[in-house]
Parts: C-alpha cells; structure tokens; sequence
C-alpha cells in the first residue's frame, strides 16, 4: 500500500467513524426513549391487571397487555447507556446504582424478561388463573428493581 492510499484510507476511517458518532444518541434522546418504553409497559401492566380485576376479564385485553409487557422488556436493559443517570441534567428516576453495579441490574431486568414472556405465554394459553401467578412473579422483578435501581418519587 502507498502512502497516499494509507492517508486516504486512515482519512476515510476517520470520517466514517465521526459520521457513526453523529448517529448515537444524545443522552436526552435516550432517557426519552426509555421513558417512552417504561410508560408502555405500564399501560400494558395496567390492561393486565384491570382485566384480572374485573369479574369478567378480557382474555383479548391481557394478551395485548402481555403483549406489549413482553414487547418492551428485553429493551430495558439497552437503555442505561453511561451518561443517561441524573448527570445528563434530564429528570429520571434512575439511580446511579444502575451504573455502579451493572451485573446486579443486567440479572434483574434478565429475571424481568424471562417474566414477562412468561406472562405473555401464560395468557395466550387462556389460563386466567395462569396469568394471575405469572402477573404476580412479574410484579416481583419490577418491585426487586425498582428498589434498587429507582429513585422514589415523592
């Protein structure tokens, strides 16, 4: 190789991997995009749980609940890229324990996963009984996170 085609390929490296930077996400877009996902899980948890409080449920309105539980989960844990905690000067509730102890929060959002398909496969079974226990173990990987790597609101 030429020591032109050397620089123009060092200088094409270099403009490839700045057009690649301009592409990543800016923290805010980030925690918004994050926050977007949280606020579908949770109308996918509250569909869930109207249903196995109503006397009548909606096995139709579960699995679109479950569904969209099951959709978003194995997304959570992608979305705590450094510099996404309180430091990027958006509000959110993550605590920088996310961060300070990612192998604890990467097994916690994994058990959130694994209860969220078991959920969804739970209620398309059409066993209501079924999805009350897999709703229940859902709820207590939310909660274990949640009191680790959330900040309560006031």
């Amino acid at each position: 190789m030429t020591t032109k085609s050397a620089k123009t390929a060092l200088v094409a490296a270099a403009l490839l991997c700045c057009g690649v930077a301009a592409y990543a996400a800016a923290p805010t877009e980030t925690i918004a995009a994050r926050q977007a996902n949280f606020k579908e899980i949770g109308k996918g948890m509250k569909a869930v749980i109207d249903q196995i409080k109503s006397p009548t449920p909606s096995l139709d309105a579960i699995k679109a609940g479950a569904a969209a539980i099951d959709q978003g989960a194995p997304k959570v844990a992608g979305y705590f890229p450094k510099g996404t905690g309180p430091e990027a000067g958006v509000k959110t509730g993550a605590l920088p324990a996310i961060w300070q102890k990612p192998a604890e929060f990467k097994t916690d959002t994994a058990k959130f996963v694994q209860a969220a398909a078991a959920l969804r496969a739970a209620a398309n079974s059409g066993n209501i009984d079924a999805v009350k226990a897999k709703f229940m173990e859902l709820g207590g990987t939310c909660k274990e996170c949640h009191q680790n790597f959330r900040a309560r609101e006031n």
